[in-house]
């Protein structure tokens, strides 16, 4: 037998099976996720365990597709650049306006809406009505994007003071150093009342510029697993509000 009829014979044989292989679903998958050490409701990271919201839906996710999630965190700036350096399969929590300038020339697949939040300025119970003039000085979480604040960070109007934990920013609005805290409502309300247990609470003001919008899964590699997801959220709705519940996220948005 010759050569060449001795390999078209191996490749004929090992073909179905390499096809094979390349076809199997992938069951193992890494999701980003921000290393906050006090973000609860939603996540928590300490000890090198991430847990909360975030970490239940998406586990629940996984179990009933028969799929393992490995969660990576790390703080927001490399998180973003490991997932769209394609070093993560999945991102969660993402948004399509979330460092859009970053992200643009990334074909980013995001699911459908998966929690609403709100990212806003939470003041003294004395300041709740007064607007932007009022504002000078802002605590911000390291890290964030605050886009409804953009123009008056450009001119000067608004100075940002950035902070890595909720406590320091707590502190701060407290004593009167900062205006007020720009940040997730639901986190702050929920650190106040679980972490803090401060007697004088903060308040939500309304008539400060702020963003209503709704976190997503997102990936660059995987566009048929978000499918997935999407009828997994759209199937399983009665679980997800338990798990809402569970966390009491629903307490924690500001009433309408």
């Amino acid at each position: 037998m010759n050569i060449k009829k001795s390999f078209f014979i191996l490749v004929i044989f090992f073909l179905p099976l390499f096809l094979l292989a390349t076809n199997v679903p992938k069951t193992q998958y890494t999701i980003g996720v921000q290393n906050f050490k006090h973000y609860l409701p939603y996540s928590q990271y300490q000890n090198k365990k991430y847990v909360g919201f975030n970490r239940e839906l998406l586990d629940m996710f996984a179990k009933k597709m028969g799929y393992e999630f490995i969660y990576k965190a790390y703080p927001i700036k490399r998180l973003y650049k490991t997932f769209l350096n394609k070093g993560l399969d999945f991102k969660y929590p993402d948004n399509k306006y979330w460092n859009a300038k970053l992200k643009r020339l990334s074909p980013i697949t995001y699911s459908n809406k998966v929690i609403e939040y709100i990212d806003g300025v939470m003041v003294k119970p004395k300041n709740r009505e007064k607007g932007i003039k009022y504002l000078k000085n802002l605590s911000i979480v390291a890290g964030f994007t605050p886009f409804s604040y953009t123009r008056y960070i450009k001119n000067g109007r608004v100075k940002f003071h950035e902070e890595f934990n909720y406590k320091n920013m707590i502190i701060k609005v407290l004593a009167e150093r900062v205006d007020g805290v720009y940040s997730n409502i639901a986190v702050t309300k929920y650190y106040l009342t679980n972490v803090a247990k401060k007697n004088e609470q903060l308040v939500f003001n309304r008539n400060l510029p702020h963003i209503r919008s709704f976190r997503h899964l997102s990936t660059i590699r995987y566009p048929k697993v978000i499918q997935e997801f999407n009828i997994f959220l759209q199937s399983n709705k009665g679980e997800i509000e338990n798990l809402k519940r569970k966390y009491k996220i629903f307490n924690y948005l500001p009433d309408e």
